[in-house]
């Protein structure tokens, strides 16, 4: 038995107002002042809680990528404030810190360790319940059931995973994300894109998970590049907003592949996390393209995008080929050395990247898993920017 986990979406222009309908009395707001509080949002937030007789306090701002060292002390502020409804406005550092500090508050005794075994954390919503409004179009953490932090002693990733740290509400309002700037609309919209095509092909993919992963990638690529040129084009910022939504709710009911898994780029060179995930998913395509069922479902999803191609690898190369035109026109790297990892540093960290990007689930259930060999090999071929030869 199988089942389609989700967070209940309020989108639309001005959604943000939605916050007076959750009947909370006090709310605790996780955000980024600086952009969401130099922007307006966070004030508009606060007067919004007010307005509907909550109580609410900005009492954690997060600034930078998330470590594990961080959750203590956020859970520690959320015990003093005794919310009963989070609130995390920001992109998905904000969110991800949100779901771990929501998890310490209701269960202080819980060690690191244990919130790090894979869907083991104990029943929330005793103390509290989430929000997340995304200010970026990428993530897809407002939907998921993923929290990604970086252990800052040896800058590798470490999991939450966890049904019960899916939101409750996940409120999309398109008028946040248009501040994005454009290099940022390019990272998050392919961390986005690998989201969906990855989940489409994962081994624990579905009908419903498909769907929706098939419905972002068409999203995607008709407005990304929209939305990167023009900011302020409503249209393809609002699609792109609910295109990131789509993709995580893809990845949050089914998975997602290799490219994340190998991720390891992101937090040892500090390669934004979309980037590394658009360096990654052309060069684990090509690789998938020695498993039958992705090759053939990379055909059938090209059939759908309208794109060129005669025989099944023909179409499937045709959608690999869309993607990188897409990465060019982003103006983002195509391997790893050209987003300036020096040689040196690169083989110094590839034996510690190949062993954990292997070991990761995401690797294993992937439509063609890979030994360590394949690997290193995938590593070698994303630094030097060696395509396959078709």
């Amino acid at each position: 038995m199988k089942y389609f986990k989700n967070a209940e979406i309020v989108f639309g222009w001005g959604a943000i107002q939605h916050v007076q309908n959750l009947g909370c009395r006090r709310a605790a707001i996780l955000t980024d002042k600086r952009s969401m509080g130099r922007l307006g949002f966070v004030e508009r937030l606060v007067s919004l809680l007010g307005e509907s007789g909550a109580d609410s306090d900005v009492i954690i701002s997060i600034e930078r990528e998330p470590t594990t060292e961080d959750i203590d002390a956020g859970a520690a502020e959320l015990s003093k404030f005794n919310p009963d409804w989070i609130i995390a406005l920001g992109g998905g550092a904000v969110i991800d810190s949100a779901k771990a500090m929501w998890v310490l508050y209701e269960h202080p005794t819980l060690t690191k360790e244990q919130l790090f075994v894979p869907f083991a954390v104990p029943r929330l919503r005793r103390k509290a319940r989430l929000t997340a409004i995304p200010s970026t179009s990428g993530t897809g953490s407002e939907t998921s059931c993923a929290a990604v932090f970086v252990e800052p002693k040896d800058r590798t990733k470490r999991l939450i995973l966890s049904f019960e740290i899916i939101p409750d509400v996940a409120i999309l309002d398109p008028e946040i994300p248009t501040t994005m700037p454009p290099q940022v609309t390019a990272s998050s919209g392919m961390d986005a894109l690998s989201h969906a095509l990855e989940s489409y092909v994962y081994a624990l993919s579905n009908d419903f998970s498909e769907a929706v992963a098939v419905q972002a990638t068409r999203l995607i690529l008709e407005n990304l590049e929209k939305a990167y040129r023009d900011g302020k084009d409503k249209i393809a910022r609002e699609k792109m907003h609910y295109a990131a939504t789509l993709a995580g709710i893809a990845i949050n009911n089914s998975g997602t592949g290799l490219a994340h898994a190998m991720d390891h780029i992101g937090p040892r060179f500090g390669i934004p996390h979309g980037v590394a995930c658009a360096i990654l998913l052309p060069y684990v395509m090509e690789f998938n393209l020695g498993s039958e069922v992705a090759r053939r479902k990379y055909a059938d999803l090209a059939k759908i995008l309208g794109l060129n191609g005669g025989e099944e690898k023909e179409l499937a190369l045709s959608l690999i080929e869309a993607v990188r035109e897409l990465e060019a026109t982003l103006q983002l790297p195509q391997s790893i050395k050209e987003a300036g990892v020096a040689e040196e540093d690169f083989f110094a960290s590839l034996d510690l990247m190949v062993q954990h990007s292997h070991q990761n689930v995401s690797a294993r259930l992937s439509p063609r898993p890979p030994t360590p060999l394949e690997v290193r090999e995938l590593y070698l071929r994303a630094y030097h920017g060696q395509q396959l030869k078709s």
